[in-house]
């Protein structure tokens, strides 16, 4: 079916992936960089407003649960466990790199941001997950306060 839905001959998925799980594999893969490119790419751009940063990531997490759901199913399948060993591997490698472009927007040190990035993620992953905003409002509130209080100091550091 999915070989007919691409336009290719029958069994044509297989020239590109080895198998199924392969294939199930990189539509993980899609979902996680989807998801990034969705929610984390976005925030970014409002950094300097929490508010309306985290207005819109609630907007975005909607939108996205049901591909937070599909990937997070697939990493909690012990059958995909081998062939999402690298997937992941590569996420943790850009969320260090999302970690660094947040610090460079907040003019603060990775340290000084970095484990509320890796927090955020984990929180909006959460979210979507579980859909229920009054569940991850503890943690909003912290990492909300902590970006204030990063802006805040640079807008001091700038007015010396």
């Amino acid at each position: 079916d999915l070989s007919g839905c691409l336009n290719l001959q029958s069994g044509g998925i297989y020239y590109y992936f080895k198998d199924k799980d392969d294939v199930v594999a990189a539509c993980a893969e899609e979902a996680a960089i989807r998801l990034e490119e969705k929610l984390i790419c976005s925030a970014l751009k409002d950094i300097e407003n929490p508010a309306s940063m985290l207005k819109k990531l609630y907007a975005g997490c909607d939108e996205m649960a049901s591909t937070m759901k599909f990937f997070a199913s697939v990493c909690a399948c012990s059958r995909y466990e081998e062939r999402l060993r690298p997937v992941l591997g590569r996420l943790a490698e850009r969320y260090e790199k999302y970690a660094a472009r947040f610090a460079s927007e907040l003019h603060c040190e990775l340290q000084e941001i970095a484990p509320y990035v890796y927090f955020a993620i984990t929180t909006v992953t959460d979210y979507m997950i579980f859909g229920e905003a009054s569940y991850i409002e503890p943690q909003i509130r912290l990492i909300k306060a902590a970006i204030r209080s990063i802006l805040e100091k640079d807008d001091t550091e700038r007015t010396i």
